[in-house]
């Protein structure tokens, strides 16, 4: 039998590359194996024997499965998780306002690179530059990537003094350059179209060499960290651009930050959230 030829179409091939690329960064493909991993720690830890039917059936022998799959879905801890499995933390709501505001920019064409601060293992900016290369938009657009690549810095300010997140409390958070660089390489997604920002925020970015952004994207937690970074690069954001804020309800000290900022420069502009800790708002023109 003769199958009729088809040609699939464009923008359906884009949208499942994405998808996958989207779980595959959310560690929602191979979620069984972190919790294989979960199991053996629970087990050397108590000194049992492991059962090889639960490691094989993983899935369908931890009681709360879809309950914790769906913890990770929507970008939330939960107890005894391995965040190293994941390349990316902040769920798939948060990774698909990511692509709802570059398809806007896109379509209307506003200027700019995208960047991200606050990068851990480097999987929102990881997708960005997917997005830019599989738009054709990675001619005119880089993705900056700006990180101390060694944790969040110790609290600095009062806003800040009970989030202690540097990497003495929280290893897992210093993930290293080079570790990162090899995050997009595994996607082939490393070229000379992603520039990296080692150091604090104070230091690497008010003289950072970008001329324009289109989407402004901050995971810094902290209230000093997001100031850090919206005070050089607010300015930097094309009109019709966007801002996005990762932990605006997760973290008191970042609501307080970019409450401030918006009050101190009058930023009318509806902050509309994302889910329970993500808003983004768009720079009127």
């Amino acid at each position: 039998m003769n199958l009729p030829e088809t040609t699939p179409n464009t923008d359906t091939l884009r949208q499942m590359y994405l998808d996958l690329l989207k779980r595959s960064l959310l560690n929602l493909i191979y979620f069984d194996n972190e919790l294989r991993l979960i199991y053996l720690q629970q087990v050397i830890k108590n000194k049992q024997p492991i059962d090889p039917g639960i490691l094989r059936d993983i899935r369908y022998r931890t009681q709360n499965y879809a309950d914790l799959l769906s913890l990770r879905t929507a970008g939330r801890n939960f107890s005894g998780q391995i965040p190293q499995f994941s390349h990316s933390l902040i769920g798939l709501p948060r990774m698909e306002n990511i692509q709802h505001c570059a398809e806007i920019i896109f379509k209307e064409k506003i200027p700019g690179d995208f960047m991200e601060t606050g990068v851990w293992q480097g999987g929102a900016t990881i997708f960005m530059r997917a997005l830019l290369k599989v738009y054709g938009e990675d001619i005119d657009r880089c993705v900056w990537a700006a990180d101390s690549f060694e944790g969040l810095p110790k609290p600095q300010v009062p806003q800040d003094e009970t989030y202690d997140l540097s990497a003495s409390k929280f290893p897992f958070l210093a993930i290293g350059l080079e570790a990162v660089r090899d995050n997009f390489r595994t996607y082939n997604l490393l070229d000379d179209c992603v520039k990296f920002l080692k150091g604090w925020f104070e230091e690497t970015l008010p003289n950072a060499p970008i001329k324009r952004l289109a989407l402004l994207r901050l995971d810094g937690d902290l209230y000093k960290s997001t100031l850090d970074a919206l005070n050089p690069l607010y300015d930097k954001v094309s009109p019709g651009g966007f801002i996005i804020i990762d932990d605006y309800y997760a973290f008191e000290p970042c609501k307080q930050a970019v409450d401030e900022f918006r009050a101190s420069r009058n930023i009318i502009e509806p902050m509309t959230e994302i889910d329970w800790t993500g808003v983004f708002w768009r720079k009127s023109y």
